[in-house]
């Protein structure tokens, strides 16, 4: 079967899957409450802590190191208000569409790991983005941190048979996206980026995704793929919270332009200021 054929094939059962178009109902819900009634804390917290799991990892994101709030807190009110409405709604869009697809940890692919990898990757391209004078896309880059192994997920859990395909392919030393590719035709990148696109979110997003390990390849918003590729690195650099399909990462020097470091060792030394919060972060999160 040729990389094209396999590439058909993976895209017919994507869109075979049930509901893989759906946005989880509370991401409109949310929305609704802010647009009707916007600074209604106590009203906007009523409707999300429906959700006990989202209750959860809403407080857990919110009381990470990495995430930047100015003091911890302890329920959903008192943490809208300290973020706003607008963060609010992108941790719930993040939290809803990481988990719309539900799976049970495999001795191959576990949850825990799978969402404290997301987590750490989202609030630190947040935290880059605010540092490195990219305010406008700190939202976006916690979001596209939060989803860019989405279609890790998707593989992981929706093609079981493949996905092992795809191990062993690594085992015998073939890179993971070599492996991804010549198995099903796609990486989990493009997956990612065909989720993002079928759920009708930003383009920029989709595209900060698909270019998460290659930024320097994004034509149109290699800063925001940029910020999400360093925070992607740096859990494999720690060896804190890093997913075993990033063991063979290559880290893109493109980035050192792009993001205006100007040298490697300016790059390095930004990295290294992130070791201690990367390790108290991971810690905190309590799910």
């Amino acid at each position: 079967m040729t990389l094209e054929e396999k590439r058909e094939k993976t895209v017919q059962k994507l869109e075979a899957l049930r509901n893989i178009a759906s946005i989880p109902k509370i991401i409109f819900e949310v929305s609704q409450v802010i647009k009707s009634d916007p600074g209604n804390s106590y009203k906007l917290s009523g409707v999300i802590s429906k959700d006990q799991g989202l209750t959860t990892k809403v407080l857990s994101i919110a009381n990470s190191p990495m995430y930047g709030l100015p003091r911890k807190v302890s329920s959903l009110e008192f943490a809208i208000m300290l973020m706003g409405t607008e963060e609010l709604h992108q941790m719930v869009t993040a939290i809803s569409l990481s988990d719309s697809f539900k799976f049970r940890s495999t001795d191959k692919f576990n949850y825990m790991d799978y969402w404290k990898h997301s987590m750490l990757v989202g609030t630190a391209a947040k935290d880059i983005a605010r540092r490195l004078g990219h305010g406008d896309l700190s939202g976006e880059a916690f979001l596209s941190g939060m989803l860019h192994d989405i279609g890790m997920q998707i593989i992981a859990t929706s093609f079981a048979e493949e996905f092992n395909s795809i191990l062993s392919s690594v085992s015998s030393g073939m890179i993971f996206l070599k492996a991804e590719r010549e198995t099903l035709g796609l990486t989990h990148q493009e997956i990612g980026k065909y989720l993002i696109q079928k759920w009708k979110l930003p383009e920029n997003l989709a595209d900060a995704i698909e270019f998460h390990h290659t930024p320097s390849q994004s034509e149109k918003n290699s800063v925001l793929a940029s910020i999400v590729h360093l925070a992607d690195s740096m859990t494999e650099e720690f060896k804190v919270g890093q997913a075993v399909w990033d063991s063979d990462i290559t880290f893109d020097i493109g980035i050192i332009e792009i993001l205006g470091f100007n040298s490697a060792e300016k790059v390095v030394s930004f990295i290294s200021e992130y070791k201690e919060i990367f390790v108290d972060s991971a810690a905190a999160i309590k799910l």
